[in-house]
C-alpha cells in the first residue's frame, strides 16, 4: 500500500503544500511560518538525518524526518506531515512506524523522541497507540500568541 524512500529537493514544494493552515504548520514546523517556503523546509531537511517520504500509488502521502541525534542513544522525529487526500487511512502509522525503524536499523537509536502540542489531539492518541509515553513538558507559543503546551514523549526501540 504504502512504500517509502529518501526525500529529494523536488519533493519539498509539495510537501510545504500539505499543512492546509497556519496550525498544521505550526505542528509540523514550528520555526517555519505559513505558508511554508520549500526552500526553507529543504535547507532545514539537509541538517536532519534520513529526511524521508511516503508514497502511495507514485503520489507523496507523508513527510518526516530524525534529528539532534545522540550517537547510540536517542534521536528526535520532526516535521511529520500526512498529505491531505491521504489522511485517515493508515499514512501516519506507516511513516511513524518507518522512522521508527529507521532510527533503530540506520541510526543504532536506543529510543525515539518527540513533542506533540496539546492542541494536537489526534496526534497524541496516535503516539500513544503506537507506544510513545509522555516523560515531561515544555511552554511553547504558537504563531498568533496563543501558549501551548509541548509534551514530550518517547519510545524505546
Amino acid at each position: 500500500m504504502y512504500s517509502y524512500r529518501d526525500a529529494k529537493k523536488k519533493d519539498f514544494t509539495a510537501i510545504a503544500a500539505f499543512p492546509v493552515n497556519k496550525q498544521e504548520s505550526f505542528y509540523m514546523f514550528p520555526k517555519g511560518s505559513f505558508p511554508l517556503d520549500p526552500e526553507q523546509l529543504f535547507a532545514v531537511s539537509q541538517t536532519r538525518k534520513l529526511p524521508t517520504v511516503i508514497e502511495r500509488s507514485g503520489e507523496l502521502a507523508g513527510y518526516s524526518c530524525l534529528y539532534d541525534v545522540q550517537e547510540g542513544e536517542c534521536c528526535w522525529l520532526g516535521n511529520v506531515i500526512i498529505n491531505p487526500v491521504y489522511r485517515g487511512q493508515g499514512a501516519a502509522a506507516y511513516l511513524i512506524e518507518t522512522m521508527t525503524n529507521r532510527a533503530a536499523s540506520e541510526l543504532g537509536m536506543k529510543e525515539l523522541l518527540l513533542v506533540c502540542h496539546n492542541t494536537n489531539t489526534k496526534a497524541l492518541f496516535l503516539y500513544d497507540k503506537m507506544g510513545f509515553k509522555p516523560y515531561d513538558i515544555k511552554q511553547a507559543q504558537d504563531h498568533d500568541g496563543n501558549q501551548l503546551v509541548g509534551i514530550k514523549m518517547r519510545k524505546p526501540l
